[in-house]
């Protein structure tokens, strides 16, 4: 198969396929591919909102130490291939086809989820790739993910649990936080993001104590915010001193999350230096986390798709004074589109919906309807919307924010003229 028709093949398995109560189904295809999770070295990372984020700090500075490093992400931002890495380069078309082919060739494929088959492939390139550490994201909640079938991890991490897939996770945060406790495992330490609520650090910190793991969370009171911009952060941490150049608050969390793995994968032997972590850290750039696309006009492309997520977002714009603030907004069904949208009227001065991103985007006109009468919206293609947004922010001077979906976001990043 070409590679155009390896992924519109693996995008005909449904994206979660039938409802699973175990790991029976992803258990079943590796074993027929001679389970490669048996042969590779993991750190498992769950969460609502900062998984990405923490992989990226985290593996950089395993790739900087000279380490061969898998990372498994979810979902790709730019295209299919970016979800599997190793030592931060895409799968190439070659493999992820030969692959694909070697995975879908199992009898029991056939009954498995899109995530499914592309973790199957991505366990299979990591193992000819000889890495030999992986960072490995969960894609939905942590106990029934696919990816929890891994037997043991060198350090687990969880980052910020928030609201998110509730009909499948749980209408509260105490179920949704023991389904990311889900990827726990015994003897196995975790480590917990600091700004988690206290219901949340309690039922992480029972699920260790079964499984008799030790749960390491970082102190905020050694912490210390040295400089925050939207190019630039600067915090202290203990006696070292860190710089992120991706902003907000949530960032510094997602960072010291990453740092205490870092931590103890020292102690397990990793040759990951301090000064290294250092260097990793300040390199770290994601597509579509409160990116800066230009600066004159500024615009910046988040794709933050839940109520955290879009808070995150509303604190950095809040931090950042520039005013008018034009907002486009898409959002794909299934999200708290409604809470979304009251955080972000809190800063939003012009608002242009769009639903042409997506099959799944809720329709503009139920977007416009949840925002205040008194506020300006629009309608309009997203193409067009961007164009109109910019218009206004060159002649208010003001600033342009992409929100709400990382297909939105997908949708933006290829239109060549808004490239960095």
């Amino acid at each position: 198969m070409t590679i155009s028709e390896t992924i519109d093949y693996i995008q005909q398995f449904s994206k979660s396929g039938k409802p699973v109560k175990d790991l029976s189904r992803i258990q079943s295809l590796l074993k027929e591919l001679g389970n490669p999770q048996e042969q590779l070295q993991f750190v498992h990372v769950a969460g609502t909102n900062g998984k990405g984020s923490v992989v990226a700090y985290a593996s950089v500075a395993a790739i900087a130490a000279g380490i061969q490093t898998g990372q498994f992400t979810s979902p790709f931002v730019l295209h299919y291939q970016d979800r599997i890495q190793v030592n931060g380069k895409d799968i190439p078309d070659e493999q992820l086809c030969a692959l694909c082919e070697k995975v879908t060739a199992c009898h029991v494929s056939k009954a498995c989820s899109q995530f499914e088959i592309t973790f199957a492939i991505a366990l299979l390139y990591f193992l000819e790739q000889k890495c030999e550490l992986v960072f490995l994201e969960t894609g939905l909640g942590g106990l029934l993910d696919a990816t929890n079938i891994i037997s043991s991890s060198l350090v687990s991490v969880i980052t910020s649990i928030s609201f998110d897939h509730m009909a499948i996770l749980g209408n509260t945060l105490p179920e949704i936080a023991a389904q990311k406790a889900g990827i726990i495992k015994p003897n196995c330490p975790i480590v917990l993001s600091p700004d988690n609520a206290d219901v949340v650090k309690e039922i992480v910190k029972k699920t260790a104590e079964q499984k008799q793991s030790a749960v390491f969370i970082p102190d905020l009171q050694k912490l210390t915010i040295l400089k925050e911009t939207l190019s630039e952060t600067e915090f202290q941490y203990e006696e070292q001193i860190y710089t992120l150049h991706m902003p907000g608050q949530h960032q510094i969390y997602n960072a010291l999350s990453a740092l205490s793995a870092l931590h103890f994968l020292q102690k397990r032997g990793f040759p990951i230096s301090d000064a290294t972590i250092r260097t990793a850290f300040s390199a770290v750039k994601l597509p579509a986390r409160v990116q800066i696309l230009k600066h004159d006009p500024l615009i910046l492309l988040d794709g933050g798709h839940n109520a955290a997520g879009v808070a995150a977002l509303v604190s950095v714009l809040k931090q950042s004074k520039k005013h008018p603030v034009i907002g486009i907004l898409g959002m794909v069904k299934g999200k708290d589109y409604q809470t979304a949208i009251r955080k972000l009227s809190e800063v939003i001065d012009i608002v242009i919906c769009v639903d042409d991103f997506s099959p799944q985007a809720v329709p503009a006109e139920t977007l416009v309807s949840c925002f205040p009468k008194q506020l300006q919206s629009h309608i309009m293609p997203h193409h067009d919307a961007m164009s109109y947004a910019v218009k206004i922010a060159k002649k208010m001077n003001g600033c342009v924010v992409v929100s709400g979906s990382l297909y939105l976001s997908s949708a933006f990043l290829e239109q060549k003229s808004i490239q960095l």
